[in-house]
């Protein structure tokens, strides 16, 4: 059984876009961010720290969400 990734957490510079790529992984985010924000997640604009990634995806997986943070590349 292969396990899906619920939410994605990608690099960006100096932050990280957060993309819901499951229903589950967008029920939960919605419980977790306002209202006024729901249309920002679901088209995977939402653009977090890397503080922000380490709890959110410690809180994620305690509540059995799989999701996959891309490590990002240092520049040369």
């Amino acid at each position: 059984m292969s396990l899906q990734t619920d939410i994605t957490l990608t690099p960006l510079g100096d932050s990280y876009r957060l993309t819901p790529e499951t229903v589950h992984g967008l029920l939960w985010l919605q419980t977790h961010f306002e209202s006024s924000t729901w249309d920002l997640i679901c088209s995977g604009t939402v653009r977090l720290t890397a503080e922000s990634c380490r709890s959110l995806q410690s809180d994620a997986h305690q509540a059995g969400l799989q999701v996959c943070s891309i490590p990002a590349i240092p520049s040369i």
